[in-house]
């Protein structure tokens, strides 16, 4: 079996590795590390491009531990290696823990006479069809790899404040949902949550609401809204009255964070927050909640009685945040 390495989002490793089975069906994880799965797939390599959480996704030529550019450059160069993107264009790249560096010039002539050497393709250092990487992490663990696919949409791509879609994603397994659910997200801004839910989570109901009716028209205009399960709405989070008391599974929501919005003091906000949802939650039933303010929720969940169930640590658009299963305790 060919070896793959694919990047993703830091912090949501055991995620990745709970869902790696079902979105990369025949592979086998060779190890998990921060940000990075190493894994085995003899399948269609364009299947890894519909990965939603993967970043860039390499064709791995050759591993290393603890090695430098030039140990890696001359052990490729001493054997033959196949190439899965073999036609177009190619330049090598040479990144030291998630930075590009810079190497002597042999060393990148080295590196690059062997491509030649091993492909047909041809050396375009400007615009390239493809990059051959020689990567060398902070956990010792380096590799030389063909990048064969890559996320092309980026934060410029985004709303300001919209969730990236892979990250709405990992939050509905970080969940463990199950089928036939009823869900809600009462802070749906952008939709990217409840756009995942629909499209991946097969809820029987999904309630969808924000207080801003921009923002609920323009998740009205996305397909995926026209699901008979969903119910959409303007609605303030603190006010739910649509919803039943204790008919919903699992609420999933990213609420300001109160960074660029006037939402006063966040300590009452999430104490009112908690009021709102605790009435619609079942009492089997559990909240996941996205927050770049650890503290004040954390106090905040200890005021109102919940608990914890798991947590995890990572950056969205470059800041801080948790991600929270919460229960009743």
């Amino acid at each position: 079996m060919a070896e793959f390495v694919s990047s993703f989002a830091t912090g949501f490793e055991d995620v990745v590795a709970a869902d790696f089975p079902h979105a990369v069906k025949g592979a086998k994880i060779i190890k998990v590390y921060d940000g990075f799965v190493h894994y085995r797939f003899d399948g269609n390599s364009r299947d890894l491009e519909k990965v939603i959480y993967f970043n860039n996704t390499f064709f791995v030529i050759k591993t290393f531990k603890n090695a430098n550019f030039k140990l890696m450059v001359n052990a490729v160069a001493q054997q033959k290696h196949y190439y899965l993107i073999n036609k177009g264009t190619f330049r090598v790249r040479f990144i030291q823990e998630n930075q590009f560096a810079k190497v002597d010039k042999t060393v990148a002539r080295k590196a690059e006479e062997t491509v030649l050497a091993n492909s047909k393709l041809s050396l375009d250092r400007l615009s390239p069809s493809t990059e051959v990487w020689y990567s060398i992490r902070r956990d010792g663990f380096s590799f030389c790899g063909e990048l064969i696919a890559k996320r092309e949409f980026t934060e410029k791509n985004l709303n300001k404040g919209e969730l990236r879609p892979e990250v709405a994603y990992l939050m509905g397994v970080f969940a463990e949902l199950k089928p036939d659910m009823v869900l809600a997200d009462v802070f749906a801004g952008y939709g990217s949550i409840p756009v995942q839910l629909i499209k991946k989570f097969k809820p029987s109901k999904l309630y969808v609401s924000d207080i801003s009716p921009e923002q609920v028209e323009l998740i009205g205009a996305k397909k995926q809204m026209a699901d008979e399960r969903v119910d959409l709405r303007v609605a303030d989070a603190f006010d739910l009255n649509h919803i039943s008391d204790a008919e919903v599974d699992c609420v999933i929501t990213d609420p300001p964070w109160g960074f660029y919005e006037d939402i006063g003091d966040i300590k009452i906000f999430y104490n009112k927050t908690f009021d709102s949802l605790l009435r619609i939650v079942k009492p089997e039933g559990k909240i996941v909640i996205l927050s770049a303010r650890k503290e004040e929720l954390e106090a905040s969940l200890a005021e109102k009685g919940l608990k914890i169930e798991k947590s995890l640590h990572t950056l969205i658009n470059g800041k801080k945040a948790s991600l929270y299963l919460i229960k009743r305790i």
